[in-house]
């Protein structure tokens, strides 16, 4: 028989996932093992929906190896537990400022929940790959429904991030079409599709890449040969606005670049945009 872990929430939870104590790991791992610095797919149930995780192994330079289930990449997750411990996100993401403001001047600020702020979800392992989220403990006042709205709009995303100037997580290079697979999980992205021979770009945005994109498929406008590509991931507090940063991208290279749509370009170099909806202004 699994054992339920009850976990107290905490921040981790609210940015990426969380580490399983010792005692529990045999619970989650059970016959499977996993090598350290190796990581597995799972699915997470929770009101009767899938999610996808990992259960992931991970090697410290000065520690021993911990086991962590991790979902920062699964922006429907995230938002659901950020929705659901609502008054924990707030409470915890406001001492975070505090702990900010303390550290600058050189004194100690721990982020922490009183014990009746204390919100407990139940992780119950049911076999190697699937894990079922239920709530234990979940507190209610007359502001969670206000505070779910603003967590919805990722209104506390724009609150609590310092560095606020910067939308883009992480920038590939150029890669060859036949790594596609590789990075076909990213998600929130700015992708760029390349025809060299052809010479066509496209630029187009995408939950999950693999899901909007198909190597070997015509893509809008592209050809289905096109052969290189490249994404900017955007920061999952401003993927509600991913649909302006595609449109802006599109016409900052329109600008200069040829393009189909007759948009004022220097026409700089011999590529052509093929991109055809996309708002002019």
């Amino acid at each position: 028989m699994r054992r339920p872990y009850y976990k107290k929430v905490d921040r981790s939870m609210m940015d990426w996932g969380l580490t399983i104590p010792q005692e529990y790991v045999n619970d989650f791992e059970s016959r499977s093992k996993l090598k350290p610095g190796s990581r597995r797919d799972i699915e997470i149930i929770w009101d009767k929906k899938t999610f996808s995780a990992k259960l992931c192994h991970v090697k410290r330079t000065k520690y021993e190896p911990v086991y962590q289930i991790r979902w920062d990449n699964n922006k429907t997750l995230l938002k659901k537990i950020r929705k659901t411990f609502i008054q924990s996100y707030v409470i915890l993401k406001s001492q975070k400022e505090l702990f900010d403001i303390e550290k600058e001047k050189g004194e100690h600020f721990r982020t922490q929940l009183l014990g009746g702020q204390q919100e407990v979800l139940i992780l119950q392992p049911l076999n190697s790959k699937q894990i079922e989220f239920k709530v234990f403990i979940r507190i209610d006042n007359g502001w969670n429904k206000l505070f779910e709205r603003l967590a919805e709009e990722n209104v506390f995303g724009w609150l609590f991030e310092k560095k606020k100037e910067y939308l883009i997580s992480r920038s590939t290079n150029w890669i060859h079409v036949k790594d596609f697979q590789k990075h076909a999980n990213a998600v929130n992205v700015i992708y760029y599709l390349a025809n060299t021979k052809k010479k066509l770009l496209y630029i187009g945005k995408a939950e999950i890449l693999g899901k909007r994109v198909f190597p070997g498929r015509e893509h809008q406008n592209m050809p289905g040969d096109w052969d290189k590509f490249r994404y900017d991931i955007v920061k999952l507090e401003y993927s509600n606005i991913l649909d302006k940063i595609e449109d802006h991208t599109i016409r900052s290279f329109a600008s200069v670049f040829k393009n189909n749509e007759n948009y004022p370009s220097l026409e700089i170099g011999s590529y052509v945009l093929v991109n055809s909806n996309w708002k002019k202004l």
